[in-house]
This record gives structure tokens, sequence and C-alpha cells, in this order.
């Protein structure tokens, strides 16, 4: 089961998947995400994967397609964002997400 929900801001529009991203929830995806384009207009465009907890080969297909599209991806967990990261080098796109916090410089106890 897949819930999707589609908060919009005045400059930027989110859509947010919670659930398992597979067969036969990826259609509706789909179809949302093209709902979104339209809709959007200037606006950015942001993906919200923090609530997904399984992704599937169509799953796989459809994130490749909205990163191909160059949508801001935000995806805490380790397993989502090694598979945004994944998909990524093997379209050869640039790294747009936040899936990774900027590492803090390392102070010496001394300092």
């Amino acid at each position: 089961m897949l819930k999707i929900t589609l908060n919009e801001q005045p400059t930027a529009l989110t859509l947010v998947f919670e659930g398992r991203l597979s067969e036969p929830c990826t259609s509706e995806a789909e179809q949302c995400w093209r709902d979104a384009i339209t809709r959007a207009g200037n606006k950015e465009i942001n993906l919200d994967l923090n609530g997904v907890s399984f992704v599937d080969v169509a799953g796989e297909s459809l994130l490749g397609k909205i990163l191909e599209r160059g949508a801001t991806v935000h995806a805490d967990g380790v397993l989502m964002a090694h598979l945004v990261e994944e998909l990524r080098h093997k379209q050869a796109i640039p790294e747009t997400t936040d899936s990774r916090r900027t590492p803090r410089p390392h102070r010496s106890p001394g300092a």
C-alpha cells in the first residue's frame, strides 16, 4: 500500500510517498507525479521518500523518471538514500538530493 500526499507551498510543490512503492501502486504514483508536474508551473518540485519502506523494480523505474525530470529528492534513510544514489549513477544525473547530512568539522578535544 502507498499513501501519496501533495503539499503545495508558494514556491514549491512536494509529493510525499509513504509505504511500499511497488506494483500495482506505481501506476497511481506516476499519475500523481504527472499531475504534480502540470500543476507546479515554475515552482520547484520535491519528492519526499522518508516514509517509503520498500521499492520494487517498477518503483525504481518511476524514481528514475522522476530524477531525470530534476526533482529534489529527500531520503533520510540509509536504504532509500543508497537507492537514489544508485539510480543517479545509472543515469549520470548530478546530485540534487539532501539524502546525506553535511559532515560537521572535527574539533580536537584541546581546541
